[in-house]
């Protein structure tokens, strides 16, 4: 007898291995899945995950990206309503998975949707303006940066995806580095340290964030709790190009190098439910590996919005 789940599947993650994974997953769990669907399109992981009412598990082969559209999809249901949600990871980063401690390989993925062991988590509200010049609200629950971020994770999208992991990212970050012009922005939040509640900043990075990794491994917010009701904010700012390549690596080493980030006084870290930019215009947004817009922003933290199978 088959279980009471739903697996969505982003055929061309990681250059199509998602679809073999998919074709494997249907032989050698037979009983595991009730229903096996494929995207045909992008963003259509949205519509597929809105309709998984009655679904004890829904999950899906892919990366950050069908995370988002799977992540969107849900929310569109009733709260008591929700199923839990798994990953069985593919994509160029897969980043969200490092922050739950989720294993990459697919077979030990599978085991934790099998123990069933799930943890509440909260979602991240973005409103921002999409390509069209329209605003648009979307939900994230990893990270969503803009500034030279945004300017990499484009690049990587158009030109990276042949290659996996962190490499891409790094090659673009080098390039973007050089190219990325710093721009002044008003930040106003609702953060607990009066400094952080409106400040102006010569931006270079900003990261809101639910989770802890982005760009294919690096840690831009080692302290971030995806259930801790609160957004961890990190601003870069007023670094130059040979000074940011300088620092890059610290991004490597966890919280000892975001410790030593932070005394270079050019990296500035707070905490928030709330969070809006302004006079930003036209800076791309990096949320969760796609870029599906620009700046102005507007962020807002929901806590306990999704159970999320984990180890």
């Amino acid at each position: 007898m088959k279980t009471n789940a739903k697996l969505i599947v982003n055929p061309n993650a990681s250059g199509g291995r998602a679809k073999k994974i998919a074709n494997i997953i249907g032989e050698k769990y037979q009983n595991l899945f009730s229903e096996i669907v494929f995207t045909k399109r992008p963003l259509e992981a949205i519509e597929l995950a809105s309709k998984s009412d009655g679904f004890e598990k829904l999950c899906f082969i892919g990366g950050d990206g069908t995370l988002n559209e799977v992540i969107n999809g849900v929310l569109q249901m009733p709260l008591q309503r929700r199923p839990a949600v798994g990953i069985i990871p593919v994509g160029t980063g897969s980043d969200f998975i490092k922050t739950l401690g989720i294993p990459k390989s697919v077979e030990h993925s599978v085991e934790v949707i099998v123990n069933g062991k799930t943890r509440d988590l909260d979602v991240a509200k973005c409103v921002f303006k999409d390509f069209n010049n329209r605003t648009v609200e979307r939900y994230y629950i990893n990270i969503t940066e803009f500034g030279m971020g945004g300017e990499v994770a484009n690049l990587v999208n158009k030109y990276g995806k042949v290659l996996k992991g962190t490499l891409p990212f790094l090659i673009f970050a080098i390039v973007c580095n050089f190219t990325f012009k710093n721009r002044e922005v008003l930040i106003r939040t609702d953060s607990e340290n009066e400094k952080f509640r409106e400040f102006r900043a010569n931006i270079r990075v900003v990261a809101v964030a639910n989770g802890r990794f982005y760009g294919g491994g690096m840690e831009i917010a080692p302290r971030a709790k995806p259930d801790d009701g609160l957004l961890d904010v990190v601003i870069v700012k007023d670094m130059g190009s040979f000074e940011t390549l300088k620092n890059m690596p610290l991004l490597y080493q966890g919280e000892k190098g975001f410790s030593k980030a932070l005394d270079t006084g050019k990296v500035l870290y707070f905490r928030a439910k709330k969070v809006e930019i302004e006079n930003s215009d036209n800076l791309m947004i990096e949320m969760e590996g796609e870029v599906p817009g620009h700046s102005p922003t507007k962020f807002e933290i929901l806590p306990k919005q999704i159970k999320f199978l984990v180890p």
